[in-house]
């Protein structure tokens, strides 16, 4: 994955959906926790498989993520989330969803190893003038498929 939200808009001024605009104004999170748990297809494939998260009630017409759903659903394993307040990101080593906030907005964004490297739009105010607010720890739990 490269910039899977930003896609999604491209093809959505072609092609208008409910689903598209949606996974194109809110995605951010999903196509995050994907690339977290280290699946990360092409922009395209990304996006079908959130399209798929949606049908499967892994994720809310909102992209709302139910994360031990999308866990299950994706890796077979489920997961346990710890909400962690944040002002840096400097000390996060292992992939970790961090959402940055600016001016009333967020967008969630993939940090390791202390900055930015996975961010599903090509460029965000929130991540570019804003300031990490909140990360969450993934801990995967039981088996795999």
């Amino acid at each position: 994955m490269i910039t899977p939200q930003t896609l999604a808009e491209e093809i959505y001024k072609q092609f208008p959906s409910l689903k598209l605009k949606s996974i194109m104004q809110n995605s951010c999170c999903v196509f995050t926790f994907m690339w977290c748990l280290g699946i990360e297809p092409d922009d395209a494939d990304a996006i079908i498989t959130v399209g798929k998260l949606i049908d499967a009630g892994a994720i809310d017409a909102d992209c709302t993520v139910y994360w031990d759903k999308v866990s299950r659903h994706l890796t077979g394993r489920g997961c346990d989330i710890e909400k962690k307040e944040i002002t840096t990101i400097s000390k996060i080593k292992d992939r970790t969803p961090v959402r940055f906030d600016y001016a009333g907005h967020s967008h969630w964004v993939g940090v390791e190893n202390g900055k930015v490297a996975f961010n599903s739009l090509k460029s965000s105010n929130c991540v570019n003038k804003g300031k990490p607010a909140q990360a969450r720890i993934i801990h995967l739990t039981g088996g795999t498929k």
